[in-house]
């Protein structure tokens, strides 16, 4: 019989041939015949295999569930692949295991009924399934941790992966852009460049990718844009490609720029205003001390021709020209300590500080009526009341020194309330200053008239005091003979 079923149209040739191991069986699972390839693949010689069954070549916690199925195969044989839906192992003659796709055909001659069992080792297909389980867990990790964004989209440019950290940077889930345009994240102008992108690629198969290290913007599901930098590769995948974006938030980044850029333009402007600073404040000691050497040298004239009237009269000017130097380099010193040198913010009673300074400017004019004008409603301010005292001081002796010949000299001091901060004014009537001068009195050592006292360094002490408060001063004044009105904001402490 069986070398009936080997002659029939080549099958026995097939048989030996065959990569896989096969075996004929009867119905009960006694191996009739073996081909060479399940001998190597059991490790058994034929005449072994012939005193077997099917379950000496299976594990023992198979052959349980195999006497079932065995039963219900007699009585109902067909063509099946066997054990459906379980992993099958084979068992080696040493003992081993290994992996096997099974197949039963039904074989009927006139004899009776065979089953023509094939056996194909997996072991490396499962190797690979393996393999590609732990790479797809290890990506999925990559996925899930990864800080910057991953998307990945098809060729039409549907999102088909959306990492964690792209929900928490555009707000959407994964489930609700998974199958989406990824132009749903995208504002335009870029959103028109992908959806041109996207046309030509499918028109032409061109694969110029967009996007390599560019810096874009993003968009929000509230509608909000940022700034990005993105990072496209393409990924071929069969017939098909896959495109994955890499997209980083660059806001900070961008705002760290900016400040550092704003840095530069203040240091750079430092470095300018220490450079007047240099040339003028050497200009400015220089007057007294070129003062001090010329009449040094007519003291000593004088003191040989025993011209006392003279010699007082030049010791005078040197210890002037002395004076005024000791108060030019106070001053420097005041400038410089500013910002450095600070107490405490504290809440500061701004009517109290401006009675004060009214006072003591008051006190030092000479028979002159001056009449001051206070707001009652001076709203109190938060920083350094010695500092702010400073500035009011100042710019009300500011305002009494460029008074001019005013008959009725006035000074009005007050307050208005703007976004998110307080002005504070001084206004006088006085001579006035014209509007191409406004920015430059604030410089140091900038005196409009060379004959009024003073060193030219206390608006500019006022500028740094304000500043350092976080406010900033200006001047307004229509010109000449017309009064003008110094402002100074600060941070409103409510």
């Amino acid at each position: 019989m069986m070398e009936f079923l080997l002659k029939k149209k080549n099958f026995g040739v097939w048989l030996e041939s065959s990569l896989d191991g096969m075996a004929i069986t009867d119905i009960k699972g006694k191996i009739l015949f073996s081909n060479p390839a399940l001998e190597k693949l059991f490790g058994y010689a034929r005449e072994e295999l012939a005193e077997l069954t099917v379950e000496d070549l299976m594990p023992e916690r198979f052959r349980g569930r195999h006497r079932e199925e065995r039963a219900g195969y007699a009585e109902h044989p067909r063509s099946r692949p066997m054990g459906e839906g379980l992993d099958l192992f084979g068992l080696r003659k040493d003992g081993t295991e290994f992996p096997a796709d099974i197949s039963l055909i039904l074989l009927e001659a006139e004899q009776g009924r065979f089953v023509l069992a094939t056996v194909h080792d997996i072991s490396r297909r499962k190797l690979a399934e393996k393999a590609l389980a732990n790479q797809t867990v290890r990506l999925r990790a990559i996925l899930e941790t990864a800080v910057d964004a991953i998307i990945v989209i098809d060729e039409r440019g549907l999102i088909e992966t959306f990492n964690p950290a792209a929900e928490r940077m555009f707000g959407y889930t994964e489930a609700e852009v998974k199958g989406q345009s990824i132009t749903l994240l995208m504002p335009s102008p870029y959103r028109d460049e992908h959806n041109a992108y996207i046309a030509r690629y499918l028109r032409t198969g061109e694969r110029r990718v967009i996007g390599i290290g560019r810096e874009v913007l993003g968009l929000r599901r509230d509608g909000s844009t940022f700034p990005i930098e993105l990072t496209v590769a393409e990924t071929p995948l069969g017939n098909h490609r896959l495109f994955t974006g890499i997209i980083r938030d660059v806001t900070e980044r961008r705002k760290a720029q900016e400040q550092q850029a704003a840095l530069l333009e203040q240091l750079t402007e430092k470095n300018a205003e220490l450079e007047r600073f240099i040339y003028t404040a050497s200009h400015d000691l220089k007057s007294p001390l070129i003062t001090i050497q010329g009449f040094s040298g007519m003291l000593e004239q004088s003191a040989t021709r025993g011209d006392f009237e003279r010699m007082r009269g030049d010791i005078r000017r040197i210890r002037a020209a002395a004076s005024r130097m000791q108060t030019l380099l106070e001053d420097l010193l005041e400038l410089s300590r500013i910002g450095r040198v600070a107490n405490p913010p504290e809440k500061v009673s701004m009517r109290a500080l401006v009675h004060e300074a009214v006072e003591l400017v008051r006190d030092r004019l000479s028979g002159r009526k001056l009449r001051t004008e206070i707001s009652r409603g001076l709203p109190d301010a938060v920083g350094d009341p010695k500092r702010i005292f400073e500035v009011w001081l100042n710019l009300i002796e500011n305002a009494v020194k460029f008074m001019g010949d005013q008959d009725e000299p006035l000074i009005e001091i007050g307050a208005e309330a703007r976004e998110g901060e307080i002005v504070y004014f001084v206004r006088d009537n006085g001579i006035g200053i014209e509007p191409s001068y406004h920015t430059k009195i604030f410089g140091l050592f900038e005196r409009l008239d060379p004959n009024t006292e003073g060193t030219g360094i206390g608006l500019a002490i006022v500028k740094r005091i304000v500043e350092v408060h976080g406010g900033s001063l200006w001047v307004d004044s229509e010109g000449q003979g017309l009064g003008c009105t110094f402002y100074f904001s600060l941070r409103d402490p409510a």
